[in-house]
């Protein structure tokens, strides 16, 4: 109802100014080194401090931020696994399907899905821009034409639906890895235990985050084009700030 629309809004908001909080830094930094005069460092910082705001104010953003700590957190934990004697004695039951497999084979598989994860949020949003540059509109963007441009690519995009089912897939595959060391009575508590933990963590906020965007406005916020569109795809997508 309106009360769980409300509570979006703020979620997505406090996500999003957490993650300016980086660019702010730089524009601080950049301030500080103007009254010191060292121009370069000032301008580096400065030009870095844009980027980081005006990519916090693209739609998405905050699906990629969300996207990339989670991904590369369990790419950390895949890695760990492998790399730990006692985690690698592991053993899938001889009487399951994942004995052929073993938990080197099943750790590998897993840190693709996790790569293709990092790939998949910044070209995601990159296609919703570009959506949204194509349709030609200029200044104030509503949040409602933001969220049908969101609608338009989750929908029509075939990039989507091929990630759909590999987000499917890889959630079938943790599903999967969890039984295995479940039976082979596994160190749940270790890198390998994280790694299926973070997949399936990661298939439900996806989940959920695409439900909420699609189905309540609240968490697309109105834009001004002209303000960010020095980011991202330019005017060879569609029209430009004229």
């Amino acid at each position: 109802g309106r009360g769980t629309a409300g509570a979006m809004i703020h979620v997505f908001n406090g996500c999003k100014e957490i993650c300016a909080l980086p660019g702010r830094a730089c524009t601080a930094a950049g301030e500080c080194c103007s009254k010191v005069d060292c121009a370069p460092i000032e301008s580096c910082c400065k030009a870095a401090g844009q980027s980081c705001t005006l990519f916090t104010e693209k739609p998405l953003s905050s699906l990629v931020i969300i996207s990339w700590v989670m991904s590369f957190v369990e790419i950390y934990y895949v890695v760990s696994a492998l790399n730990d004697p006692l985690s690698m004695g592991c053993q899938f039951p001889a009487s399951s399907s994942g004995s052929s497999v073993g938990l080197a084979n099943w750790l590998y598989v897993q840190l693709g899905f996790s790569v293709v994860n990092v790939l998949f949020a910044p070209w995601f949003q990159h296609q919703v821009w570009k959506q949204i540059v194509s349709e030609g509109r200029q200044g104030v963007i509503s949040s409602s034409d933001i969220q049908n441009s969101f609608k338009q690519v989750f929908l029509h995009d075939f990039g989507v639906l091929v990630y759909f089912f590999a987000l499917l897939a890889s959630f079938i595959w943790s599903w999967e890895g969890s039984s295995w060391m479940h039976d082979g009575h596994c160190n749940l508590d270790g890198s390998a235990g994280w790694s299926y933990y973070m997949g399936m963590c990661y298939f439900w906020i996806a989940f959920f985050y695409s439900m909420c965007w699609y189905f309540c406005s609240c968490c697309a916020k109105s834009i001004n084009y002209q303000a960010i569109d020095s980011y991202g795809p330019g005017p060879s997508f569609g029209p430009g700030p004229g």
